[in-house]
């Protein structure tokens, strides 16, 4: 019964990335990441880019409305050496600023900068290749990019090495690598990364199992509102799982994570709810006697 409620509710470990970040989730019966991939490299200069952090300012750096000439300008930034513009140029032929959409010239400029250690280029590969997104999809291609790009601290690609060997795609399943992976994301804040690893310590899943360190992790995730750790803390604090069984610190998270339209935790809130009208119900009974 501890296991079946605890995977009603901690719903499947994935890689999302819902045009920016990779995402990720627990399915309910235990058997992966599901393999959805919507990855497409960010803007040098975006504000909406979440956790991504920005390359440094260059020539053409800024995307205008003015594509055409920005493209000029990069161009010959990058025939100069110049790496963001290298990046940048790949950007708008992915993305058809200023030019045709062309994602295997995309692909060949995020190269010509990521060989030349530009984080996002060697991350914007990474996603291609897992997409099979304007070239072959080739997850040992993929690893190698992300690889360079986590090496160098970036939380997003280390989030995605977890995925890879999580699931096996293209490498031997390895949850106690996927687990080292998803650690060093969860370290830097990344809220999803904290979410799956606490969600591997209640299942032990490439770690031992820990309800105290996967309480730790999930309250760290829920703490910065992701609903997936909100609604997971709720059911250790339901259930009394590493932390003090209370449940109405349990109901109090289980709502916050159905009032962002979480679905899972809008059925858990009223099966709660009915449980806690049950309680009261006998409790009153038992009073009045």
């Amino acid at each position: 019964m501890r296991t079946r409620i605890f995977q009603a509710v901690v719903a499947t470990i994935a890689l999302t990335c819902s045009a920016l970040p990779a995402f990720a989730d627990i399915d309910a019966d235990g058997s992966a990441y599901s393999r959805e991939f919507y990855a497409t490299p960010s803007s040098p200069d975006s504000a909406d880019a979440g956790s991504r952090t920005p390359g440094s300012a260059s020539i053409g750096a800024i995307i205008s409305s003015d594509s055409p000439k920005n493209y000029g300008s990069c161009m010959k930034a990058a025939k100069h050496g110049d790496t963001q513009a290298m990046y940048n140029l790949g950007y708008m032929h992915f993305n058809g600023f200023g030019v045709p959409v062309d994602k295997l010239r995309a692909a060949a400029w995020f190269r010509k900068a990521a060989v030349r250690g530009h984080l996002e280029a060697q991350k914007a590969l990474g996603f291609m290749y897992a997409n099979g997104d304007g070239v072959p999809q080739d997850y040992p291609e993929a690893l190698t990019w992300f690889r360079m790009s986590a090496e160098n601290g970036d939380a997003e690609s280390q989030f995605s090495i977890g995925s890879i060997y999580y699931n096996g795609w293209g490498v031997a399943v390895d949850k106690a690598e996927s687990a080292r992976w998803c650690r060093k994301a969860a370290e830097q804040g990344d809220s999803r990364a904290q979410y799956i690893l606490g969600s591997m310590y209640a299942r032990g899943e490439g770690v031992a199992l820990d309800y105290a360190e996967a309480a730790r992790w999930l309250a760290r995730s829920a703490g910065q509102g992701n609903p997936q750790g909100e609604l997971s803390l709720s059911l250790l604090y339901y259930n009394g799982w590493g932390v003090p069984q209370d449940r109405d610190e349990a109901l109090k998270w289980c709502l916050l994570a159905a009032e962002q339209g979480d679905e899972q935790a809008k059925l858990v809130l009223g099966t709660m709810i009915r449980h806690k009208s049950v309680r009261q119900t006998r409790s009153d009974k038992l009073a009045n006697r």
